[in-house]
């Protein structure tokens, strides 16, 4: 078997995946190619690791760096099914074709194309969590604490449903934010792919099988539009949202007199019970200067907000006995 791969998706676990087999060099085996989608689509997540870079630290990458960093040629292609890609991948002749957060669905022709060669890694634990969105319903969904896993699968015609052939487990750490859970899992990367070859070695290997029964899929989710706080939710709940919309993302957010305020960081309190009226008030604050808002089961005291994505100290936007909306 020719032991070159192809990559296809964007990010940092191209990276880490890259590096992986560099460390493992025993295996032979080394990428010889990435697909990633047109450059101009790259611009959102480009530009949120540029505006956050100093909480992205190592896990953000480039896909467009691997020419320069790893002298591996790349591709841009808007669907991997194309005959274009296609026949570009025939050309590295590849061994395994891996999928890192690939934009398409790989569909039947390609993979009778490639037969038996074709996997996804997946850093969630499927049947959990199927498609794209994870690190924020993750959150909402009280993982916090939680030890799970994330996976290399099978691609067959249906989203993330083939046999699983490795994990690689982690916790997910009490309070964070999505930037945190996406190193983490971003970091089972580093030994996933090693370890898939090393299972598949075996010529009889079939992998497990997912409990359909278990799956779960989420939508992806858009902060200006999902992260609308609702005053209504429980003082737990309030928190889980602020962090699944919190870092590297700009914020749940509220209005006050029509200014957009994100709220980053913020802890509930339950010591005082104020009518049910009176949620969403900002009715008083501590002597650092962070305003509390009232909530039917305690209040919400505010540590950090930001205005246009600048950080922004509480009293210049805060009014005692306003409305947040």
């Amino acid at each position: 078997m020719n032991k070159k791969i192809v990559l296809l998706g964007h990010g940092v676990g191209v990276k880490f995946t890259i590096e992986s087999l560099l460390e493992n060099s025993t295996l032979g085996y080394e990428v010889g190619g990435v697909i990633t989608h047109p450059k101009e689509e790259h611009t959102h997540d480009l530009q949120m690791m540029e505006n956050r870079k100093e909480i992205y630290g190592d896990h953000a990458y480039n896909v467009f760096k691997v020419v320069e960093d790893y002298n591996i040629p790349l591709l841009e292609s808007r669907d991997v099914n194309s005959q274009e890609a296609v026949k570009w991948i025939e050309s590295i002749n590849p061994g395994y074709i891996i999928s890192i957060g690939c934009r398409n669905i790989i569909k039947q022709p390609f993979l009778e194309k490639f037969k038996k060669k074709v996997f996804n890694i997946h850093t969630t634990p499927l049947p959990k969590y199927r498609g794209a969105a994870s690190d924020s319903w993750m959150i909402l969904n009280g993982e916090w604490g939680k030890k799970l896993y994330g996976c290399v699968h099978f691609i067959d015609t249906g989203i993330d449903t083939g046999n699983i052939i490795a994990k690689s487990y982690y916790k997910i750490p009490d309070l964070c934010y999505p930037i945190d859970l996406f190193k983490i899992r971003m970091n089972t990367f580093k030994s996933l792919l090693p370890e898939t070859i090393k299972a598949l070695q075996d010529p009889s290997f079939k992998g497990l099988k997912q409990n359909m029964e278990d799956a779960t899929t989420f939508p992806r989710l858009s902060t200006p539009v999902d992260g609308i706080i609702n005053w209504n939710f429980s003082g737990e709940d309030l928190i889980r949202f602020i962090h699944a919309f919190g870092y590297p993302h700009e914020g749940a957010c509220c209005y006050l007199e029509g200014k957009k305020i994100n709220i980053l960081e913020a802890e509930f309190v339950n010591t005082i019970k104020l009518h049910p009226h009176a949620k969403g008030l900002i009715f008083g604050k501590n002597s650092l200067g962070m305003y509390k808002v009232a909530l039917k089961d305690g209040y919400l005291l505010v540590k950090k907000i930001e205005v246009n994505g600048k950080s922004t100290q509480q009293n210049k936007i805060f009014r005692l006995g306003k409305f947040l909306k």
